[in-house]
């Protein structure tokens, strides 16, 4: 079967209504130069119609590392003002989006898979709700970040499910800022709708170090009208195939409204030769999917039941509609010391993401003698959990190489919970006489019979990596070198509840990575 859809977005008018910043305090990364006096003579007056060049082209930067690193800071993205890590990323080359419907979701490298890319943050690895480990970036707000870092090549270093590259979002510290400022402001959508947009971020001396502080809730709005007109063949086979083959028509709209809340802190001290670092995050997101769905046998009639006396042209009406609440946070610590035999790093984190999902799909079939209902009521709940430690010390063989040696522990726990149950009856004769728009299928929703997991909907994974590597980087001359040793093991276990005294272990292997 051939598909000619036509789909027309509502997200296309949309206006900043307000915009507002507040300095509390001189910062030199907010520090610019004073602009030029005005000119008072009639002669460099300048009009709107004279088209404004930038003086220079924004550049990445590449380090010169024997493991190069592209790095985007925050003069890249100031020409684009993003809102979200997901929005900055969208400017920054090579890396694409599986999905970027209301939010940036599954971002990947070189096209693979998004389980391929590894998404960090300061260097550490988070909890995502999709089964291949993506993370959603819009959850990070922009005012936060100071630099992306993309990471194409391996290293022993790393953990070996970057086989894409790695994506680091590194956040900005207490160091970095001296004060703190307010941003507000709103979006207007062409259908009415207005969501908001603020953040705010402090940062200064608290004790021996200092303190960083942000937050920041950003509204999230995607209007959808989608037409669809389906026929049986295509016009390479038949020239009058949009009369000979017309199947149906679907008229839907899809509208997506949902807010973001993210709260942030970290503390760092910075000694002479110790240096401590605290941080964590938390964000919660409450979203809410309506889909409506029309089908018609008709290219463009839009009447009543297709058996009503006088027939009309609608085959079934679809309501679906989906109730959203996500939750994350991680918190973690870092330490390094260095001392006589070189330097000493340890980190340690836990991170936690709760996702919970209602989902309601009620449709009336309306091609039957009498029309038919069908309620599907499902409800997912998702738990991942991780806890990591690593421990790494660096050896300064001379003066321009470096043995850096460590160890990775992760344990990673996620339960899944999905429930499902289904009612279909008839309604009587008189349905069909129904008018799909001043009517919801909804209004012959029943109760819920207890709920029951499908086939691998009741589930525990558990995963339990032990790593060890080692890493020799270093210069001589104009040559840099990187050559790397890492053995990883991984426990990994998954517990089907679903089938009787179901369960499955598999132990990975080691690999060896040499630059």
């Amino acid at each position: 079967m051939n598909r000619i859809t036509l789909s027309h977005s509502s997200k296309s008018a949309i206006a900043s209504a307000l915009l507002l910043t507040t300095a509390f305090g001189a910062s030199s990364a907010f520090a610019q130069e004073s602009a030029a006096p005005a000119d008072e003579s009639d002669e460099n007056i300048q009009t709107a119609r004279e088209i404004v060049v930038q003086g220079s082209i924004g550049y990445r930067n590449r380090s010169e590392d024997a493991e190069p690193i592209l790095v985007y800071d925050e003069q890249y993205f100031q020409r684009f003002e993003p809102l979200t890590a997901g929005d900055a990323l969208k400017r920054v080359p090579s890396v694409t989006f599986l999905s970027d419907v209301i939010e940036s979701d599954g971002a990947r490298l070189r096209g693979l898979e998004p389980g391929y890319t590894q998404i960090l943050i300061n260097g550490d690895k988070v909890p995502g709700s999709n089964a291949d480990r993506s993370f959603f970036l819009d959850r990070i707000p922009a005012e936060l970040i100071k630099q992306v870092e993309i990471i194409r090549s391996s290293s022993a270093r790393r953990t070996g499910d970057a086989v894409a590259g790695t994506l680091n979002i590194v956040l900005r510290d207490g160091y970095q800022l001296d004060g703190g400022y307010v941003r507000a402001g709103a979006l207007r959508f062409d259908d009415g709708e207005i969501k908001p947009s603020f953040g705010a971020v402090f940062g200064g001396a608290l004790g021996p170090g200092r303190i960083l502080l942000g937050a920041n809730v950003q509204g999230r709005y995607n209007p959808k009208l989608k037409s669809s007109l389906r026929y049986s063949d295509s016009p390479e086979n038949n020239p009058d195939y949009a009369t000979d083959d017309f199947d149906n028509r679907e008229d839907q709209t899809d509208t997506r409204d949902g807010t973001d809340y993210a709260f942030n802190a970290s503390y760092d001290i910075d000694g002479e030769t110790t240096d401590f670092e605290i941080s964590g995050y938390y964000v919660k997101t409450k979203r809410t999917e309506d889909e409506r769905s029309f089908e018609y046998n008709h290219p463009t009639n839009i009447n009543g039941s297709v058996r009503a006396v006088p027939a009309g042209n609608l085959l079934s009406d679809n309501a679906n509609v989906n109730d959203i609440d996500q939750e994350s946070y991680s918190i973690s610590g870092k330490l390094s010391q260095e001392w006589s035999l070189g330097k000493t790093k340890f980190k340690a984190g836990f991170a936690r993401f709760d996702d919970a999902q209602d989902e309601t799909e009620y449709e009336i079939d309306f091609n039957r003698a009498t029309p038919r209902f069908t309620g599907d009521v499902t409800e997912r709940r998702i738990t991942d959990k991780e806890l990591y430690f690593n421990l790494e010390h660096a050896f300064n063989l001379s003066d321009d190489v470096k043995l850096i040696v460590g160890g990775f522990l992760q344990n990673k726990d996620r339960d899944t919970s999905i429930g499902e149950d289904r009612n279909r009856f008839n309604l009587t004769t008189a349905a069909h006489a129904w008018d799909q728009f001043s009517r919801n299928p909804t209004e012959f929703a029943t109760a819920a019979d207890p709920l029951l997991p499908p086939p691998g909907g009741l589930n525990i994974i558990e995963e339990d990596r032990r790593d060890l590597y080692a890493e020799v980087d270093g210069k001589s001359g104009s040559l840099s070198f990187l050559a790397g040793l890492r053995y990883e093991s991984t426990d990994f276990t998954v517990n089907d509840l679903t089938v009787p005294q179901c369960n499955q272990t598999i132990t990975a292997s080691c690999c060896l990575r040499l630059r």
